[in-house]
C-alpha cells in the first residue's frame, strides 16, 4: 500500500491521496486493480477506517479509483489522465519557487544551476 509519515505536516488522509497516486502513475498499481478495502487499509496502516474513507472518496472524486457495489474499490484506466494532473502540479510548484527565488535576488544562471544539479542527482 503507502507509506505514511507520522511527523509529516501534510493530513494522513492527503499521504494516502498523494501515495495511491504515486503507485498508479509509477504503475505498481494498474487499471483495475483492486485497492485494500477500507478496514484492510486502515488495519495495515494502522489508522482509523473514516481516513482511508476519506481518501479514497477524494480518488473517486478524482477519477483515480471506481467502486464496484458490493466488490470495493478498483484502479481508474487514466494513468495518462493522472501524470498530466502532477505534471501540471510540478509546472505551478516551480513557476511558484521560480518566481521566489527571482524575488530573493536569484539570477538565471544560479537558478539554472540548481535546477541542472537537482535534475542530475546532486
Amino acid at each position: 500500500m503507502v507509506t505514511l509519515d507520522p511527523a509529516s505536516k501534510k493530513p494522513i488522509y492527503e499521504q494516502i491521496v498523494q501515495g495511491i497516486k504515486t503507485l498508479v502513475m509509477t504503475g505498481k498499481l494498474l487499471a483495475h486493480e483492486q485497492v485494500p478495502s477500507v478496514r484492510k487499509a486502515a488495519k495495515e496502516l494502522g489508522i482509523n477506517p473514516n481516513t482511508v474513507q476519506k481518501s479514497y472518496a477524494i480518488l473517486e472524486r478524482e477519477g483515480i479509483l471506481y467502486s464496484v457495489t458490493g466488490k470495493g474499490d478498483f484502479v481508474a484506466d487514466n494513468a495518462a489522465h493522472i501524470k498530466e494532473m502532477k505534471k501540471q502540479e510540478i509546472r505551478e510548484m516551480f513557476i511558484r519557487v521560480t518566481r521566489e527565488a527571482r524575488d530573493s535576488g536569484l539570477w538565471i544562471d544560479e537558478i539554472f544551476t540548481i535546477v541542472d544539479d537537482a535534475y542530475s542527482g546532486g
